[in-house]
């Protein structure tokens, strides 16, 4: 009997009350604790390394005690806006509130289950994280968490001291409007005879965090005196939501300070709490209207983009967009009358020139090996990768590496890590103290590239997209992609600060390789081929006996295709960034076409970049099989190569609603692998006993421990990936190359 009254007690407490109430009414509210839940323990945004965001915080480069407490302020903003918000829309259901000397104090008390079991977890998964995947110690991670709790607590009491001087001024305003004292009992005494239907009822609440008082009855008080009061509280909520606007506002205005950039959960946490507040404000509003409102309002966004009114599409930044007029066609056609067969024969003596430089750099009477390299598409994995690979082949081969090497192309994170490795290269021709080996190269290309994506964003895409940065004349807006190149020049050393222009002349002279950028154009799948040299002849198939009238173009030359809108001041960054355009992460590039054309990652079409090097070396295969010893094709890949993921041995019903949705996605990288394979078998009958591919792979010393698909890197996944070069099969192909080079 106790025991059911003891639970009868509890049920009808007022959090257990509350609790059962967010699953009940505003559910959509939940759904950003469901995403932050999932996200701290692994599940959403894993494969970006979204739980990095909150369980390794970075701040102005470091992880440490300010970095997670501006994290833990974040959070305490997000959890007063839940409290703020849902004390909104759900006081009217316990009116028993106002009857006490703190409503708000009372309500955020007995409104923390879902909260404090929030705040445990990240601290339990922080814990873990920063164990075993950042290598911290133990005073180390202590300091963390008392950084993120000293945030957290700076924010909740600073929020109940101006709720509590707002109880004090509700109180002075009410006995103003209610005349005198004798007048005031009277009124608020007198009971109102309108039933309350949404009450819900209340047997017990926690005064304080560890005193348990009984709910108050409230049919003797007057009935528009109790939703004054909570109206007042009302007013001084929505004061919080509008700070919360402010904030955002002023750290995508000062994005381009450091100091301003705050780590990405935490700004994720800000834009999360204007949302929750933005949303609340909106139910409780408009009601029963909020929907149709909201459709209305959707639909008039909608209007003004399809209208150009409001563009804030991502653009180039280097390209020429004010002009209008003389916009190259986009279509099939126009490809066709642009990519003639005579403009690629053109384009092939012209990069036999460069050949014949490099060749001109060996003894005349011995034939060279001739290099060439693809990279791999992976993020922040694959550029560190790259780095550490060809580092040690250059160490192996005594600074030849390079200057054996006429082509360099790939995708994503690879080309990141290649592009970096040329320049530094070029420096060192030009006589600047460059080691290629040092160590600290690798750990700059591996710094953090996510949190200032994140951070833009929140604060920046979809709250204030109105910033803008000039070029020259060009105007370009201050988006996502923006803050990914900003970093990346910042994490490099600005070494790469530069357009694609500057490497016009060291690649003509063959003083560097080649160098090949490759994005997917969206609206049909073409390769769009980035290069300072003109390539067209990479724009399509070559056919020995043609059957066709007409060329089967499948890629754009974008120097040539572009000129006229300044193609070779494209930034290097962006080049980088338009081949590394991962859906959603980065914003798509549009390009000053007509019709306007939006580029994404080249992986999309080729993640190894197999198709332009085998389309090069076809093209040139007369010429490199009469002067050079042969092709060593050097494969740098993220990925273990036929990789089998295991299959089920049993499915559930989720496994065959959506297998086949997602079939293509899931085995994508293999599809392309078998499909080159044979390109590459055909390839080999070109070059007689004079083709050699050599494929290093990072394999992770445990399968389950990968480095994440990210622009996000632990300390462990660092370490990982630069101990995967000693792996027996990867030992095995740098002995391979070193024999082919002797």
């Amino acid at each position: 009997m106790k025991l059911k009254l003891l639970l009868i007690k509890t049920y009808y407490s007022f959090p257990i009350q509350l609790l059962l109430l967010h699953f009940r009414k505003y559910q959509i509210l939940l759904v950003f604790w469901v995403i932050l839940f999932s996200t701290i323990n692994g599940g959403f945004a894993k494969v970006f390394g979204g739980d990095a965001l909150f369980l390794a915080p970075e701040y102005l480069g470091k992880v440490n005690f300010y970095s997670t407490a501006i994290l833990g302020m974040a959070t305490g903003t997000f959890i007063m806006s839940w409290h703020i918000t849902t004390f909104i829309l759900h006081t009217s259901r316990f009116k028993f509130l106002a009857t006490t000397s703190q409503p708000f104090f009372r309500y955020c008390l007995n409104n923390s289950i879902i909260p404090l079991t929030f705040l445990f977890c990240v601290l339990v998964r922080g814990w873990e994280y920063q164990r075993y995947e950042q290598l911290s110690t133990i005073p180390e991670i202590l300091l963390l968490g008392e950084g993120y709790i000293s945030g957290v607590l700076f924010i909740i009491f600073f929020s109940f001291f101006y709720f509590f001087n707002a109880d004090k001024n509700i109180g002075r305003r009410l006995e103003r409007r209610f005349g005198n004292p004798r007048q005031f009992l009277r009124t608020i005494l007198k009971p109102t005879q309108e039933p309350d239907e949404n009450a819900l009822p209340v047997n017990n609440y926690f005064s304080t965090p560890w005193k348990v008082r009984r709910a108050r009855k409230v049919d003797h008080y007057n009935k528009h005196y109790l939703d004054s009061i909570l109206k007042q509280h009302h007013f001084a909520a929505m004061i919080t939501v509008g700070c919360a606007l402010i904030v955002m506002l002023v750290l995508a205005s000062m994005m381009d300070h450091p100091i301003f950039r705050i780590p990405a959960g935490a700004s994720v946490l800000v834009f999360f709490a204007f949302l929750i507040g933005v949303a609340g404000a909106f139910s409780y509003m408009l009601q029963t209207w909020s929907i149709p409102i909201l459709l209305v309002l959707l639909y008039g966004l909608n209007w003004l983009v399809e209208h150009d009114i409001v563009d804030n599409r991502n653009k180039a930044y280097g390209l020429n967009y004010r002009e209008k007029q003389g916009r190259p066609e986009y279509s099939p056609q126009a490809l066709q009358q642009f990519f003639t067969k005579e403009r690629a024969d053109g384009d092939k003596q012209f990069t036999l020139e460069v050949l014949k430089k490099w060749r001109a750099k060996f003894p005349a009477n011995q034939n060279p090996p001739l290099i060439v390299m693809n990279f791999s598409g992976g993020g922040s994995r694959s550029a560190t990768w790259t780095i550490n690979v060809l580092q040690r082949l250059d160490s192996l081969l005594h600074g030849q590496l390079m200057p054996h090497t006429v082509l360099m192309t790939g995708a994503s994170g690879g080309m990141m890590g290649a592009t970096y490795f040329r320049e530094l290269y070029y420096q060192q021709t030009l006589g600047k103290p460059i080691r290629l080996t040092d160590s600290i190269y690798a750990e700059r290309v591996s710094k953090d590239l996510l949190n200032p994506v994140f951070t833009a964003m929140a604060v920046n895409d979809f709250i204030a997209p109105v910033w803008s940065f000039k070029i020259g004349a060009n105007h370009y807006a201050k988006d996502r992609g923006y803050a990914f190149e900003m970093q990346l020049n910042q994490n490099t050393d600005y070494v790469l600060n530069k357009s694609i222009r500057d490497y016009r002349i060291p690649e003509l002279n063959a003083i560097i390789p080649m160098l090949i950028w490759n994005a997917t154009i969206n609206a049909d799948g073409r390769r769009l081929i980035i290069s300072p040299l003109p390539v067209s002849y990479l724009c399509a198939p070559q056919y020995k006996y043609p059957t066709r009238q007409v060329r089967d173009v499948d890629g754009v030359d974008f120097s040539q295709y572009f000129a006229r809108q300044d193609a070779l001041d494209l930034r290097i960054t962006s080049a980088i960034r338009m081949c590394a355009t991962f859906p959603y992460v980065l914003p798509n590039a549009f390009l000053p076409s007509n019709p306007i054309v939006d580029v994404m990652d080249a992986g999309i079409r080729d993640n190894f970049g197999q198709q332009t090097t085998l389309r090069y070396l076809y093209t040139f295969r007369e010429w490199i099989n009469e002067n050079t010893s042969g092709v060593i094709y050097l494969q740098l890949r993220d990925t273990r190569k036929n990789d089998i993921t295991p299959i089920k041995k049993t499915k559930d019903l989720g496994d065959l609603v959506f297998e086949p949705l997602f079939t293509m996605q899931q085995h994508w990288s293999a599809m392309q692998d078998f499909d080159q394979d044979d390109l590459v078998n055909y390839m080999e009958g070109y070059f007689p006993n004079k083709f050699h591919r050599v494929i290093f792979q990072y394999v992770p010393q445990r399968q389950d421990k990968a480095a994440a698909l990210s622009w996000h890197l632990t300390s462990r996944e660092k370490l990982d990936i630069a101990d995967a070069i000693e792996n027996p099969a990867n030992q095995s192909a740098l002995d391979f190359v070193v024999k082919l080079m002797k």
